[in-house]
């Protein structure tokens, strides 16, 4: 099947509304707690009238993630990507449906940084219900999604999501949005969000918001990325990484599983481009010291 069909008939905006629908009646049958976001899951006056979502975006407690998985796959979802190849903070990954279109599973949310189960009760306590395809679909409440929306922009470059979920919204929603981030540890990512991120200059983030803000080189990003990892290990773990292709991206770019040729070029490719960067940035830095006076 190909996986990069936007479905097989139905407008992608229908598609998603039902896709939603389809997980909650899974969630339901098992007894999953998650909370839909983004997408038709927003509520009113968060977002610009008329955006529309080509995915379905899920926040599963953690410990639901196996009840969850094994529920999406008795219907013919198939994972994508995984955890630890979906993104820089390992929070989601994807499934895949022939009809249903693409689901994205998050376990956190990035730029919180408290513990996913203890972060996911705090989103989850005051929860709403949102009618998606005529079935009741729990998402967080307006402070949260606030929170949620703003989160997202700092790291994917959404303004017109900070303009209403943040430039939109009173003094004291805002207020409120600030306290609950500083519960789950997000202040970091709120100010990179809401432009106070130099407010955060000694705070080990603080390049990698920066980066997701301002935009950089790859390498910008790894030092950025080894700069916030927390242990020895995590910064170990990241070295290696950075070596590597991702294989899982380069099956969803190529549509297909990739040959053990195509992998090996990639790589050969990944290595050039890394080594070329450094160099430059090598060359640079000695110009720049022999023009000094």
């Amino acid at each position: 099947m190909d996986e990069h069909r936007e479905g097989r008939a139905a407008p992608i905006a229908a598609r998603v509304h039902l896709a939603h629908a389809v997980v909650q009646k899974l969630a339901d049958d098992r007894d999953i707690d998650l909370l839909h976001l983004k997408g038709p899951a927003v509520l009113p006056g968060l977002r610009a009238e008329g955006r529309q979502s080509s995915d379905v975006d899920v926040l599963v407690r953690p410990s639901h993630l196996s009840r969850l998985v094994d529920a999406l796959e008795s219907v013919g979802f198939e994972q994508r990507t995984d955890f630890s190849t979906g993104s820089v903070f390992a929070h989601a990954a994807n499934w895949w449906h022939d009809d249903w279109g693409w689901v994205d599973v998050h376990t956190s949310w990035p730029g919180v940084t408290i513990d996913a189960e203890a972060a996911y009760g705090v989103l989850a306590r005051s929860l709403v219900h949102r009618e998606i395809a005529h079935r009741a679909c729990p998402v967080p409440d307006h402070t949260s999604q606030r929170l949620i929306l703003v989160l997202h922009a700092a790291r994917s470059g959404g303004r017109t999501d900070v303009d209403h979920a943040w430039v939109g919204a009173t003094p004291e929603e805002q207020d409120a949005v600030r306290r609950l981030a500083a519960e789950l540890g997000a202040e970091v990512a709120l100010a990179a969000g809401i432009g106070e991120l130099e407010l955060h200059r000694r705070d080990p983030s603080y390049l990698l918001w920066r980066y997701f803000s301002e935009g950089g080189t790859r390498l910008d990003e790894w030092r950025a990325r080894l700069a916030a990892a927390p242990t020895v290990r995590a910064k170990a773990a990241l070295v290696s990484a950075a070596t590597r292709v991702n294989r899982d991206h380069l099956r969803m770019e190529l549509g297909r599983t990739p040959t053990r040729d195509e992998v090996r070029e990639r790589q050969r490719l990944r290595v050039r481009k890394a080594f070329a960067e450094v160099s430059g940035r090598a060359t640079a830095s000695a110009m720049k010291r022999w023009r000094r006076p």
